[in-house]
């Protein structure tokens, strides 16, 4: 057996490009012709697989050259020297050349284009019958010349083939020297003076033509166009659509053509070349070109390849692309452009790595360093580790590795937004229920100091029992967890401390209390806020982590994780299986917890399942068959409630006339305290269900309306016949009956529950009628008979009907207050009349509850979008109530009459007061604002000398300071409908009492908010280093009804409007290349990350920028005071101290300078990384590399 290795193509490069270009030059006779000669004469040293470059170079020369002197019919040989190889042996043996003879075409198709015969083995039929005239060799000189020097003019345009290019002039000026083409050895020999040593007697000889120049091609393109250039000046062999040898010459080509003016014809250009062009539109030449580029892969690398001088027209052509490149672009256009940004948002990546690493075409575009290094961060000096900012403020190291459920707010994005100052550690401060408090106490030789401390404990207690509302709201969606860890719940602590006894714990004594009272219900809270902070996974939630966060016994805890998932409508994974065996545990609350996580989970699909096992748990639907079922009225009112979130906006006929029946229906439990709220419950879910549909949602159901009314206690019966008999059928139905006085409804259970259903259902509706129909009192005779909370609800079901006329003014409050009571409130303020003719207390009741009506109305209508003058007026109500109480340093207007403590008692007044400064949060949520938060921070802080301190006031406060971050900043509220109906069940005026307390209002649909936030945070990260950074936006809202197209600015990372105003957002600034990102107003909720029907054209919040060289970011020169001149005359400039005591300072501080200075030239991690290696000492150096 013989082995031998064989090579199919040369190793050297120019040869291999010689041969290239001569097969696709050549004409076939005189390309077989040379290649008999090179293969089958030529030096067998060459075939070994050992040979080295420069002997294939040698080799190809000596062939051209011994070919410029052939005019005899005879081939001279070199040397005849034996074979050296087995295979030349094979080759020169007799069998082979018999075989030949037998077939020709057999006998040579299996060589290799790098391996040849001999000339007496070699086919006859590549032996031309002219190949022995000079003629034919002339020919084929000429050919190879003219092929050679297209190869010669491509190679001139890469400054790497430089070598290359030399080793070409020399065999180039040969073969022109032996054709007598003088204007080609001159050519050759002023591009490669040191030919002249060999060919310097042309002087007499006749120059046939002048040689293609590309550069002087190009010259003219640029002083004349494109149409006035001279084509010979272009090698014929560029002009061939399948020439790969030169064919990036002809890219070159073909990009200046289209520059500067050439004209297509489908793949042809005028100029004789052929282009590609990517897809795309192209407003001018420049554009053109850059698609062309696209198209034939020609990226930052390729231009780096070319002569400075070729490659800064294409340069210059990018540059003016980049400001404000096309829309429709593919992605390896904006990076060929120096727009990575815009090419991260085309490919829709959350990772500039990502997308970079996963496309080919866009690989091959960018420029080396992006591809495999990563960011280097250059410090400045307001970095400050977070560590240091939280460590500053917490003056108590033993508390400070507690978990207390925030320690993830603090990101890049959150400190960016709120580094300047310590809002957030404010906030971790005021919602944190993991650490014990600090209680003060005083001499008092009255009581004990014991008794002075638990006083204090307890109404601390009813402060914390509440702050998982605002926690829950603070940290919505703002961490992932590991699918192989459990949720860690943090701990809810009722002690006390005593600083000025080296913080010894105090307990609070419960004997005389039930521990439950404050365990059960503020658990369940703490478990949904737990569930919130967790962000919606791009994947579903895995069924098995759900499974594996379920405790051996159930408990409040997983109840509330249960409705938080179904709240972020994870709760989609669990089959009816898994729902079953929670259901088994005959635990209420976890019962509770599924249904309606279940619900909001499947909001609006009528899921068959899940709507069975909800009306399992409503006994008036049983059959009169069925056992009685001893279910407690909280489960019945989360069954309703979840009935109406499934049944969502369908306005499906049956469950509309069981949900009306339900809300004048006594519920089966044994607690008939809790009938208002059920019947609040029933209410709302039948405005869900009907949500916005008015009148078209009852169809031939005319008795409806004139029953809701009558629950309402209205005098106006349209259908009094078809009314009766309806509550006669109802009234033989279910288990239960009606809950009359006698005769009569007892409007004080019903009322609310139809008030909110009739203003859900004419959402937005600008009904007139069903507005008339929800009158308010106006006489003082009708006050005495109206509850004065009525009055509020009626004031925001009117303001939810009659939409576009909500104000944020305080005329337009003032028109909803009946002149009556107008001018009753004032004239009785200025003591003007004597208040024995009527009910005074009535009177001003009516009058704060109307205010307070009107200021909730103007909350939902503003909700989220940090409305300045809403937030004003709602401001300057708080505080004048806040007045009223108790006087503050802060000067409003007067808007209201003073002395309203005189006629209304406390308690009404505090919880006005805390409904409108949550109203207030709802407007601003998300953004963080100072003056409203430093307003919520006194509310929470006061004690009970200063106001009521009872549980459903510090809920209210923790839930507004929870809105005012709402997700670290990230989130705010939409106003769609599904949106107002949360809201309005959420800001329900109806507070809790105590921690058990839920009479009036399930405790669990304060968390129903959830459903109207959006994720309309955007950050600008900088495409380059990826980091976030500062930068300006402009942002355009649509014209709507109520106002024109406005544009305002404002400084990422920040709060966009919803989607159904937003209009353009653009990137403006000096600093950062523009970006336009149009959008079409809809009324659609905000996009979710991951969409492919609806793509998110903010990449999941992220706008990726780029940032322009000379330019500082905003973190580093805040004023723009430091320009790229100023910067570096600065450092020249700047000579410090030269004392010993600060060499070592000055070194470091010398480094720290010159990275910055890099950093303003160029974000590349190459040269940054570099700068920082040069700045570095030695002795820093040899530890670095010992390591």
């Amino acid at each position: 057996m013989l082995r031998c290795s064989l090579r199919k193509y040369p190793t050297s490069s120019l040869v291999s490009d010689c041969i290239t270009a001569m097969a696709e030059g050549l004409q076939m006779c005189f390309y077989s012709h040379f290649v008999s000669l090179l293969w089958g004469d030529n030096d067998p040293a060459c075939l070994c697989s050992s040979s080295h470059v420069d002997s294939e170079w040698e080799s190809f020369s000596y062939e051209i050259s011994k070919a410029c002197t052939k005019y005899e019919r005879i081939l001279p040989t070199k040397s005849s020297t034996s074979s050296s190889t087995a295979w030349d042996f094979l080759i020169d043996s007799k069998y082979h050349a018999q075989y030949c003879k037998r077939s020709p075409i057999s006998g040579t198709s299996f060589l290799p284009m790098s391996y040849g015969t001999s000339s007496i083995g070699f086919p006859s039929f590549l032996q031309d019958e002219h190949s022995s005239d000079a003629a034919f060799y002339i020919r084929l000189m000429r050919e190879t010349l003219d092929t050679l020097h297209a190869l010669y003019e491509n190679l001139k345009l890469n400054v790497l083939r430089k070598q290359d290019l030399g080793c070409l002039a020399s065999l180039l000026c040969r073969v022109a020297s032996s054709l007598g083409e003088s204007s080609y050895v001159d050519y050759y020999c002023r591009d490669f003076p040191h030919n002249l040593v060999d060919f310097h007697s042309l002087a007499s000889a006749t120059a046939l033509k002048t040689p293609p120049c590309l550069f002087r091609w190009f010259e003219n393109c640029l002083h004349h166009g494109c149409h006035l250039s001279n084509l010979d000046d272009i090698p014929a062999l560029m002009c061939k659509q399948k020439g790969s040898a030169v064919s990036w010459g002809r890219k070159v080509v073909s990009f200046y053509s289209l520059l500067l003016g050439a004209e297509r014809q489908g793949s042809n250009l005028s100029s004789g070349v052929y282009c590609e062009v990517a897809n795309g539109s192209a407003r001018n030449t420049e554009e053109l070109a850059v698609l062309a580029m696209v198209a034939e892969k020609f990226g930052r690398q390729q231009l780096d390849l070319l002569p400075i001088g070729v490659s800064l027209v294409l340069r210059h052509a990018l540059d003016k692309c980049r400001e404000s490149p096309p829309d429709d672009w593919p992605a390896p256009a904006y990076v060929l452009v120096g727009r990575e940004d815009l090419a991260t948002a085309k490919m829709g990546s959350a990772r500039k790595e990502t997308g970079f690493g996963n496309n080919d075409n866009l690989t091959s575009i960018s420029v080396p360093y992006m591809l495999h290094l990563q960011p280097v961060t250059v410090p400045t000096a307001s970095d400050v580790p977070t560590s240091e900012v939280l460590n500053s403020e917490d003056t108590d190291a033993v508390y400070r590795s507690v978990e207390d459920g925030m320690e993830h707010i603090f990101t890049s994005t959150t400190q960016l937004r709120y580094g300047r100052d310590l809002r957030l550690n404010e906030v971790r401060r005021l919602l944190c229920s993991a650490r014990p408090v600090a209680i003060q106490t005083s001499t008092n030789p009255t009581a004990s100091d014991q008794d002075l401390q638990q006083q204090q404990l307890w109404n601390f207690a009813q402060r914390t029992t509440a702050l998982p509302f605002g926690r829950g709201a603070f940290t919505l969606a703002t961490t992932y967890t590991l699918l192989t860890e459990a949720l860690v719940f943090p701990k809810i602590i009722l002690a006390g401390r005593l600083p000025a006894q080296q913080n010894a714990t105090v307990n609070l004594d419960l004997s005389t209390r039930s521990v439950s009272e404050f365990s059960s219900w503020a658990e369940f809270h703490n478990g949904v806020a737990a569930g919130l902070r967790l962000a919606p996974f791009q994947e579903k939630m895995l069924r098995t982590w759900i499974q594996y966060n379920r405790p051996s016994e159930p408990n409040f805890t997983h109840a509330g994780l249960l409705l938080a998932f179904g709240l972020h409508e994870h709760l989609r994974v669990l089959t009816m299986t898994d729902a079953y065996r929670y259901l088994s545990q005959e635990h209420d609350i976890t019962t509770l917890g599924l249904l309606l996580g279940l619900a909001t989970s499947h909001r609006g699909t009528m899921h068959p399942a899940i709507s069975k096992m909800l009306y399992f748990h409503v006994p008036s639907r049983h059959p009169s068959s069925t056992p009685e079922l001893e279910l407690p009225t909280l489960l019945q009112s989360a069954a309703v409630m979840g009935i109406g979130l499934l049944y969502e906006g369908s306005a499906h006929a049956l469950t509309m006339k069981i949900l009306l029946g339900e809300i004048g229906r006594r519920s089966g439990g044994d607690n008939v305290l809790e009938r208002e709220g059920y019947a609040v419950a029933a209410g709302s879910a039948l405005g869900f269900v009907a949500l916005g549909r008015g009148s078209d949602a009852f169809g031939f159901m005319d008795t409806f309306l004139d029953r809701l009314f009558e629950y309402i206690g209205s005098k106006e019966v349209y259908h009094e016949k078809f009314l009766n008999a309806t509550i006669a059928a109802d009234d033989q139905s279910g288990n239960t009956g009606q809950m009359m006085d006698g005769s009569q409804i007892n409007v004080d259970v019903t009322a609310p529950g139809a008030i909110i259903a009739l203003a859900l259902i004419f959402l937005k509706a600008e009904s007139e009628e069903i507005a008339a129909r929800l009158s308010i009192p106006d006489t003082h005779f009708d006050l005495q008979y109206v509850r004065p909370d009525f009055v509020m609800l009626r004031i925001i079901a009117r303001n939810l009907i009659l939409w576009s006329r909500i104000q944020p003014s305080i005329d337009w409050i003032g028109s909803q207050i009946p002149e009556t009571i107008k001018v009753g409130v004032f004239s009785m303020s200025e003591e003007a009349i004597d208040c024995d003719e009527f009910d005074a207390e009535a009177l001003f009741q009516a009058y704060i509850n109307i205010v307070t009506g009107a200021c909730i109305a103007i909350g939902l209508k503003y909700a989220g979008s940090r409305n300045g003058d809403a937030q004003e007026l709602l401001y300057s109500y708080t505080v004048h109530f806040l007045n009223e109480i108790k006087h503050v340093s802060v000067q409003t207007p007067s808007i209201l009459p003073k002395g309203l403590l005189q006629y209304v008692d406390r308690g009404t007044l505090e919880l006005c007061l805390h409904l409108i400064a949550l109203s207030l949060s709802v407007v601003m949520a998300g953004s963080g604002q100072l003056q409203t938060f430093r307003l919520l921070r006194y509310l929470r802080g006061r004690s009970s000398a200063e106001g009521q301190v009872n549980y459903g006031l510090q809920m209210a406060v923790s839930l507004a300071i929870g809105f005012l971050f709402l997700g670290g900043g990230t989130h705010s509220f939409s106003t769609s409908n599904s949106a107002i109906a949360a809201l309005l069940i959420t800001l329900y005026p109806r507070l809790p009492t105590g921690p058990n307390d839920n009479r009036c209002h399930l405790q669990a649909f304060r968390h129903l908010y959830v459903i109207a936030t959006e994720p309309r945070r955007v950050q600008t990260v900088d495409v380059d280093t990826g980091l976030p950074v500062y930068c300006p936006l402009e942002v355009t809202v649509a014209e709507t009804e109520y106002y024109d197209e406005t544009n305002y600015c404002d400084v990422t990372p920040c709060l966009l409007p919803e989607r159904s105003v937003l209009k353009n957002v653009r990137v403006c600034g000096p600093r950062y290349w523009p970006q336009l990102i149009k959008i079409t107003p809809e009324d659609k909720p905000w996009w979710r990350s991951g969409d492919k029907t609806d793509p998110d054209p903010f990449n999941g919040g992220v706008l990726y920028i780029k940032r322009k060289v000379g330019s500082c970011s905003y973190s580093d020169d805040p004023i723009g005071c430091q320009s790229l001149l100023s910067r570096a005359m600065h450092e020249v400039c700047d000579t410090p101290s030269t004392s010993c005591s600060t060499q070592l300072n000055r070194a470091s501080h010398s480094s720290f300078r010159v990275d910055q200075l890099v950093s303003t030239f160029s974000a590349n991690p190459s040269l940054i990384a570099f700068a920082k290696l040069c700045c570095e000492s030695w002795k820093d150096r040899q530890v670095l590399y010992s390591v």
